[in-house]
């Protein structure tokens, strides 16, 4: 692995690490078609789709891991959704992870698709709830049989993915009223307890490409905690629209993609 390329792998892992610890993402959302479409832009062979999963998975667990921490410090992350949507994430993660093996990139390529336009789509509603309720999120009841089976769900998606939190964030605002703040605090704790999983699912199966999944982790992994302090000094409103934007470019670009393939 050259010098050049080692550079451009971290350059876009520390992009993928902000975006974790800004809006509790993972990383993957951003990660996903950074890895897929940049590298080819510079001269390099373009990665395909399983492997940018299994780099992808990678990433998104030490992103969480670093950002994850930096807001259970403050206070913002909700521990009985966390324990209930992470460990039935956790085992949808590791059941699409193996499967991912055994299926196509373009059914990884539109599956992303789906999950970005939804999250986009739901992240430019209206709040369900008023912000002065952020203060009292730490008390918010759980509906736990819903958001397990809704987690289990999405956890398989993450799996074959190796991206897929960022659903989580429009999933705990709008379906369990979840305030903002404390929704993308707890989604990357969250990611960190389903990506575990998927992590070692795709390592298992010899998916993941050590040397360019270590650059990309340690650039995303230092870079999380630089985005984490950012989201202390951004209103609520804000974020949500980063949020929005951010995931509906992205599916505009992976549909064209796959409309393309």
């Amino acid at each position: 692995m050259t010098f050049s390329l080692v550079a451009l792998l971290a350059s876009l892992g520390a992009l993928g690490g902000f975006a974790a610890g800004l809006l509790g993402v993972g990383g993957g959302v951003v990660m996903f078609p950074l890895l897929y479409y940049i590298p080819p832009l510079f001269g390099w062979a373009p990665l395909d789709a399983k492997t940018v999963a299994a780099v992808v998975s990678s990433q998104v667990f030490f992103s969480a891991l670093f950002g994850g921490w930096a807001h259970l410090r403050r206070g913002q992350v909700h521990h009985g959704i966390t324990v209930t949507a992470g460990v039935a994430s956790a085992a949808g993660a590791l059941i699409g992870a193996v499967a991912s093996k055994w299926v196509s990139e373009g059914f990884l390529l539109v599956l992303f698709g789906l999950m970005t336009t939804t999250a986009g789509l739901a992240m430019a509603l209206p709040m369900p709830y008023r912000s002065g309720n952020e203060a009292s999120a730490q008390n918010l009841p759980v509906a736990k049989l819903p958001l397990a089976a809704a987690s289990l769900s999405a956890g398989v998606m993450i799996g074959f993915l190796g991206a897929g939190n960022f659903a989580f964030v429009p999933l705990l605002i709008y379906a369990f009223k979840v305030p903002t703040r404390v929704a993308i605090g707890s989604t990357l704790v969250i990611g960190l307890m389903n990506g575990t999983l998927g992590f070692i699912g795709k390592l298992a199966t010899n998916q993941v490409p050590l040397l360019a999944a270590s650059v990309v982790v340690t650039a995303a992994a230092l870079s999380a905690l630089a985005g984490a302090r950012v989201h202390r000094e951004i209103t609520t409103s804000i974020l949500r629209k980063i949020y929005a934007v951010l995931v509906s470019l992205i599916a505009l670009t992976v549909w064209i993609t796959a409309w393309r393939s």
